[in-house]
């Protein structure tokens, strides 16, 4: 990536403007406050700095730039959130803009050619009787074809002739998935079967659903496209396109099965309505939902794989931060043959009786003890401790186990498995001696050399402060928003959460700075005396004299030298 096209873009942006398209900001001092749009809250914690063109939620740690706030909240990548903010910057990119000019040549003609593609197979929907009968008898409407843009695939095929025409090479079609090479030459990949387009979160066309529509169809039922440059099946959700302006606005999100369960529950107005594709629930498409909800409701089928899905959904879930319950229909039943025949009011009353962790996998395990375990291993990964702690006094109360020998097999669990990595302190902005030390040293890169004087990055316990100062240590940054260029998004947030708030008097910064540095230095060295004293202890049990002398010896020398510095 060219940096002086990011630069440009933050040059010609202004994050307030940009922010307040999507989150209600109001002034508070120096800085605006919205509702963090990436957690439910009902105080706001969401913090944006127009001097500092950053922003930082002290609720659930996000954090970071312009860059960063359209990642999280579009569910794009570092590239496509450049380009997506050059337009709105009329900053024009070139094809040298981007260090990896080649596949961004490449993503684009295969966008173009997805996006041709569908308007073939829109236009030969309308041409085939036989697909257009089987949509009517599956109960959608011209409303839901057109919402949905579906299609119809040939049975002749006739899509790579079209693409040819287009201009398109034969690599880039195979490349695209849209044609396949036989031992007869190349075909089309899709024929005489309906299409349904998949569409990502910015409304790009990337790959296609399709299902035949004969019962004496040869070959599966379903087919997808397969992965391509564009396309990665374990990270893309369909009906998100659709469905991402009322999954922010109602709070959270459906998660159906199948594609004619999402477009049958728009139809009847459930519009926050998505699906895997074709697969079970992964962390990738959880990863697309997080900046838009964190709650979801799973409604997949009530037999025993649609059992198996949900636990397994509901156990990924929790640990990444989600809250789910699940939604079991009648046996046989799926959302799409509930909500033709039942209708809507049917469909949302049952919503009463959705299950959530605890009650789903009691209702659907074995022995009491070994459930509880089971569960006890899902809580243990939950990063929220008072979610914890209710799941903990829930689970108490509907097993009729101690609470108390829950916690005890809870904190057992979590001493082996340690504290998640890169997890947040509480939502309060207090600030640690290191990340006080890091706010300061970019805030006020002038002292900068009292701080290297002082500290090196290897006396920093916090592994992501740690990492941030080795890149500062090694950088030319000259300010805040070159910094953030080089930094990933878990770093951005502790960047961000460490200068956001920051405000000190110019005659304070040199002693904050220094006191920082001595209690850094303080706990280091009295973790180094701890662990010198323990092994004094084990080489004194062990008889070994000689090596007690050189460790004591060693001890004496760190406690001079600690209190010389004046840190003991």
């Amino acid at each position: 990536m060219d940096q002086h096209i990011v630069e440009e873009i933050k040059a010609n942006l202004d994050i307030v403007d940009l922010l307040s398209g999507y989150v209600e900001l109001k002034r508070a001092g120096k800085n605006y406050k919205a509702l963090c749009p990436f957690h439910a809250e009902k105080t706001p914690s969401f913090i944006v700095s127009p001097e500092k063109q950053i922003f930082h939620c002290f609720g659930c740690g996000a954090g970071g730039d312009v860059f960063t706030f359209l990642q999280r909240y579009e569910g794009l990548s570092f590239p496509e959130a450049v380009r997506a903010l050059a337009e709105r910057a009329g900053v024009k990119i070139t094809r040298d803009s981007f260090s990896a000019s080649g596949p961004g040549r490449l993503r684009k003609t295969l966008i173009g050619i997805h996006r041709d593609a569908l308007t073939f197979y829109r236009e030969a929907l309308g041409r085939e009787r036989r697909a257009t009968e089987y949509l009517k008898r599956r109960g959608l409407s011209e409303e839901m074809i057109e919402r949905f843009e579906i299609g119809f695939a040939p049975f002749g095929g006739g899509l790579l002739d079209f693409l040819r025409k287009k201009g398109y090479s034969d690599a880039h079609i195979l490349t695209a998935g849209l044609c396949k090479e036989t031992s007869g030459g190349k075909v089309d990949a899709f024929r005489g079967r309906v299409i349904f387009p998949i569409i990502n979160v910015r409304g790009e066309v990337i790959a296609f659903g399709a299902r035949s529509i004969g019962d004496d169809a040869r070959g599966p039922k379903y087919l997808n496209s397969p992965e391509t440059p564009i396309f990665k099946k374990s990270s893309e959700l369909f009906g998100i396109n659709l469905a991402k302006g009322e999954i922010r606005k109602k709070g959270y999100a459906l998660l159906m099965e199948g594609y004619l369960d999402v477009i049958t529950a728009h139809q009847y107005g459930i519009e926050n309505a998505v699906a895997p594709l074709g697969t079970a629930l992964t962390e990738g498409q959880a990863k697309r939902l997080k900046p838009l909800t964190e709650k979801l409701l799973l409604v997949f089928d009530s037999d025993s794989s649609g059992v198996r899905a949900s636990k397994r959904a509901l156990s990924m879930l929790y640990e990444k931060g989600f809250i789910a319950r699940v939604l079991s229909l009648p046996e046989g039943d799926d959302p799409d043959t509930f909500l033709r025949r039942e209708g809507r009011e049917a469909f949302v009353g049952m919503f009463r009786e959705v299950k959530g962790l605890v009650d789903f996998y009691i209702e659907h395990g074995g022995e009491r003890v070994d459930t509880a375990r089971e569960l006890i291993y899902i809580i243990s990964k939950v990063k929220d401790g008072i979610l914890r702690s209710d799941l903990i006094r829930e689970l108490s109360e509907k097993t009729g186990l101690s609470e108390q020998f829950l916690r005890e097999e809870l904190l057992l669990l979590r001493r082996e498995t340690g504290p998640p990595m890169g997890a947040m302190q509480g939502g309060a902005p207090r600030l640690s001696a290191e990340m006080l030390l890091l706010g300061l040293y970019i805030t006020y890169p002038e002292y900068a050399p009292v701080v290297k004087e002082g500290i090196s990055p290897e006396d920093i316990e916090d592994e992501r402060v740690r990492r941030i100062f080795e890149k500062l240590y090694s950088s030319s940054a000259a300010s805040l928003k070159e910094l953030t260029s080089g930094l990933e998004e878990q770093e951005m947030s502790v960047v961000s959460g460490s200068t956001i708030g920051l405000e000190i008097d110019a005659e304070e910064v040199v002693r904050n700075i220094k006191d920082c540095i001595r209690s850094i230095r303080s706990r280091r060295l009295r973790k180094r005396l701890k662990d010198l004293e323990l092994e004094i202890r084990l080489a004194e049990k062990r008889g070994q004299s000689e090596t007690v002398s050189e460790l004591q010896g060693r001890m004496n020398i760190l406690i001079k030298e600690g209190v010389d510095e004046g840190i003991l």
